[in-house]
């Protein structure tokens, strides 16, 4: 097997598990009750992020915007949450967009 394919399954998964994981995480504070704007964030990038890795062997180019947009939502919510529940940590919301930024790459380059 190329080394190339391996670089795409790897990208692909690890795509999939940061998208899966901020789903998880926004269904679970959900269903606790907690509705605020950065939990209903979180879910609908997570949502679309996770809707984009499907399409992506189909339409490769909007799934990457889709992506991008769920990416961003994720990101976004995040810090929106970290801020309002007066449990900011910087640290974690630099890695995230790291993780985010790099996985964008890394799909683009597929």
């Amino acid at each position: 097997m190329p080394l190339y394919y391996i670089f795409n399954i790897i990208t692909a998964f690890l795509a999939l598990a940061f998208a899966l994981l901020h789903l998880l995480v926004s269904l679970s504070e959900l269903k606790k009750g907690k509705k605020t704007l950065g939990i209903y964030l979180l879910f609908l990038g997570s949502s679309l992020a996770t809707l984009s890795l499907f399409l992506y062997f189909f339409l490769p180019i909007v799934a990457l915007f889709i992506w991008l947009i769920g990416v961003s939502l994720i990101c976004y919510g995040a810090y929106w949450n970290g801020k309002h529940k007066e449990n900011f940590h910087l640290a974690h919301h630099v890695i995230r967009l790291g993780i985010a930024l790099i996985l964008t790459i890394l799909l683009a380059l597929i």
